[in-house]
């Protein structure tokens, strides 16, 4: 029979199909499949909005939560404005970025931040994703490390672009301020809404009944940001019944629910 030559290379592909070093050049090639773009569009825009939206302890667990992570909340601001940055920049990369209409040295700069960032945060909820998956809500704790690995594929493949299109220091000038506008914008929002929940939280818990209206008008589209909790239990220890009333009515504009039942939820 005659021996049929391979050469290397192919040889230990055909022995170790779909592994090595050619799966992972083409997970960061510069023409994306329809698979990696499916994957991309589902770990990259679509599960991370959903993973806040339904985030049971993470960033909103206030009272509830576990001791070891009741600094998180403090910085849901600053997580959601960078997140919302780094989805949009996504969004727009891969509708427009084949096309050379962005600069894709700055879109670089944003994804590998968000990259960072989505990794980092995964890392930090590692030991409450891991406890989770006994009741199953704890396998959304590991999709940030997918959605990092989404980030960091676009960015390097940004960055690709970026050099092709200029062989001058630009590419790294435009990822440089691409990442320091993303987590400027994100920091300076972050001290803005902070500042703002804080004084309305602090009128809320502390001021009369004419304060608490002014404090959930300005808290009507930031409560998203706030503990209402802490609103929750001084409800329930508020002896003056004008105050209370006041507390009770503005828990309902911002969240659409009755303060009554939250408060038999945390008492229970």
């Amino acid at each position: 029979m005659q021996r049929l030559d391979v050469p290397d290379a192919n040889r230990d592909a055909l022995r170790r199909p779909g592994v090595g070093p050619r799966f992972w050049r083409r997970q960061f090639s510069d023409d994306a499949t329809k698979p990696q773009l499916i994957f991309d569009v589902a770990f990259g825009l679509l599960l991370p909005p959903l993973c806040f939206l339904f985030d049971p302890i993470v960033f909103n667990s206030g009272i509830l939560g576990p001791p070891l992570y009741s600094w998180l909340p403090q910085y849901k601001a600053l997580v959601y404005v960078f997140s919302a940055l780094s989805i949009l920049t996504l969004a727009l990369w891969l509708v427009r970025g084949s096309r050379g209409v962005v600069p894709s040295g700055g879109v670089a700069g944003v994804l590998l931040s968000g990259a960072f960032c989505s990794l980092l945060i995964g890392v930090i909820i590692l030991p409450i994703s891991l406890f989770g998956l006994l009741v199953l809500v704890g396998a959304l704790g590991f999709i940030p490390f997918f959605t990092s690995f989404v980030y960091l594929r676009n960015g390097v493949r940004a960055l690709n672009a970026s050099k092709a299109r200029s062989a001058r220091p630009t590419p790294a000038a435009l990822l440089l301020l691409g990442a320091v506008l993303s987590v400027g914008t994100s920091l300076l929002e972050h001290w803005h809404i902070s500042r703002t929940v804080g004084r309305s939280m602090n009128d809320l818990l502390h001021g009369d009944a004419r304060s608490v209206e002014s404090a959930a008008r300005r808290l009507r589209y930031l409560s998203w940001a706030a503990d209402l909790d802490q609103m929750v239990l001084a409800y329930s220890k508020e002896t003056n019944q004008a105050k209370k009333e006041a507390l009770e009515r503005a828990y309902r504009e911002m969240t659409g629910r009755e303060i009554k039942i939250r408060l038999a939820i945390l008492l229970d």
